[in-house]
């Protein structure tokens, strides 16, 4: 037995798995950047907003149509004014918010009940002075890291007032804004929840605008299909080169040896346990050499997101990698057979034949 025999299939596993691991690394890290930056831009929200004219009554079902459901969405009721609020030389949003939305705010027992998101982002949660129809009074500004999901709603900032605060605003109408956020968000669920409001709309013969972002997410969907393929192909032409060189080299290691192994049959050990202890030897050498590559992938998973393919804020985990590792696995149990084909022909064949 030469030591360079087991080393050489023990390398090969391991840097060819270790490098392919690290390229379809890329791949996941790629597709997690672009689901925090749909989700980010609000994709597992559903916003149904639905006009009020001046003087119209507001219908017997009450002021929130749709039932509450936490199990499967979050629901926020927002009713915006036409009117508008004035913070220094700017108008803003004026929007009144139901008692059960209070924990949007921050510090609600505080204040006054009225919540100033600004025209830009800014870190100052301190009191500002607003203006409502010449009314002057103050409200706590909001920064934007306490409020994310008031920010994805309105952008260009708004002023927020208790229900009840002032009634006189709605007269000349108003604009009823609600907002579902999708528990666990894919593009079928998103989709279940606008096709349920556009039919509710419909029943109710309300005039209701539907903005979602299932087109997003079910592009999503199709990138993670597309590359999920092109992974299992990926891992399957790195496994063939591992076969190929595997047999290779356990070709030439046995031939090196066929008269040793023909010698120790003659003395009556059986031919098959030499080909399973072959094949235990190769099971073992590839065992460790894949476990080094994942173990080598674990310790630089940091410096693969961070400075390899420049995505700080980014964690990778070998579960994420579960489908390439598991096909990783069955393409390897297929190698160890396949590269014991030549063995199994050459052992078995006539002692004389080798001895002679």
């Amino acid at each position: 037995m030469r030591i360079s025999s087991p080393l050489a299939r023990l390398f090969v596993v391991l840097f060819l798995s270790f490098c392919g691991l690290i390229f379809l690394s890329s791949y996941v890290i790629s597709v997690k950047v672009l689901r925090d930056r749909i989700r980010s831009s609000g994709a597992d929200l559903v916003v149904a907003t639905e006009y009020v004219q001046a003087q119209e009554a507001l219908p017997e079902r009450g002021p929130c149509i749709i039932p509450q459901r936490p199990e499967e969405y979050l629901l926020f009721h927002f009713r915006e004014s036409f009117a508008s609020a004035k913070c220094g030389q700017q108008y803003i949003s004026l929007v009144e918010y139901p008692p059960v939305m209070t924990g949007l705010f921050p510090g609600a027992a505080k204040q006054n009940g009225l919540y100033l998101l600004p025209q830009r982002s800014d870190s100052y949660r301190g009191p500002v002075e607003v203006s409502i129809e010449e009314h002057r009074t103050s409200a706590q500004s909001l920064a934007d890291a306490d409020a994310p999901l008031l920010r994805k709603l309105y952008p260009g900032g708004a002023l927020f007032l208790p229900t009840g605060s002032l009634p006189f605003i709605w007269q000349n109408g108003y604009m009823n804004k609600y907002v579902l956020r999708v528990q666990h968000a894919t593009a079928d669920r998103v989709e279940v929840w606008e096709q349920m409001l556009r039919q509710l709309s419909r029943l109710d013969k309300t005039n209701m605008n539907i903005l979602s972002s299932t087109g997003l997410l079910r592009e999503l969907h199709q990138l993670e299909t597309i590359q999920y393929r092109f992974r299992v192909w990926v891992t399957l032409g790195i496994s063939a080169i591992i076969c190929l060189l595997l047999t290779s080299i356990s070709s030439l290691e046995f031939r090196q040896s066929e008269y040793v192994y023909a010698l120790i049959g003659s003395f009556g050990i059986s031919r098959f346990l030499l080909y399973l202890s072959f094949i235990a030897e190769n099971v073992v050498l590839v065992a460790a050499g894949f476990c080094g590559a994942l173990a080598g992938l674990w310790g630089v998973r940091g410096y693969i997101t961070e400075t390899l393919y420049k995505s700080p804020g980014i964690t990778l985990t070998l579960w994420e990698l579960e489908d390439d590792i598991r096909t990783f696995l069955l393409a390897f149990g297929i190698c160890v057979l396949v590269s014991s084909v030549p063995i199994l022909f050459a052992i078995f064949r006539p002692i004389g034949n080798v001895l002679k």
